[in-house]
């Protein structure tokens, strides 16, 4: 019966594979060494903080994906604090930051609005995650991989 009632309960244990470096390089190369945004020792800070938050188990095949959101999201987050505006790292903080529908544009003296109500309320609950894409592509699947009853024992 037990045995049962904790596969129902829809938690999940285990250890995760490897995730390097390397991995997240491969797939975000703006944040890689060749860059020199960030120190590698504060890229690892957040892949071992994206280890213990996100567990295989769970995840499963988007495991690899939601290590790289999680790790971009807090990259991007990290940027912003640290970076001046006319910095290179701008760039990569810009193509991070959480975007809304355009709502409006003009031409003379250049002006672009944007409406930002949709994704807000789409996260509800989830705060400093709707600030970055990465964030908000997190918090999207977490809702659907999160999916499921709880039983506490």
């Amino acid at each position: 019966m037990q045995n049962l009632v904790s596969r129902a309960s829809n938690l999940r244990g285990g250890t995760n594979p490897p995730y390097t470096l390397d991995d997240f390089y491969t797939n975000y190369p703006a944040y890689g060494p060749a860059n020199g945004l960030v120190e590698p020792a504060i890229i690892q800070m957040y892949l071992e903080l994206a280890n213990a938050c996100l567990q295989e188990s769970r995840w499963r095949s988007y495991w690899k994906v939601a290590m790289g959101w999680f790790i971009a999201h807090f990259l991007t987050l990290y940027l912003q604090s640290v970076t001046d505006a006319d910095s290179p790292a701008a760039q990569v903080i810009n193509s991070g930051q959480a975007r809304g529908l355009q709502s409006s544009k003009a031409v003379g003296d250049v002006s672009v609005s944007y409406d930002f109500s949709s994704v807000m309320n789409d996260l509800d609950g989830w705060a400093a995650w709707k600030l970055t894409i990465f964030g908000q592509q997190l918090a999207t699947a977490a809702k659907l991989v999160g999916k499921g009853g709880m039983y506490i024992w």
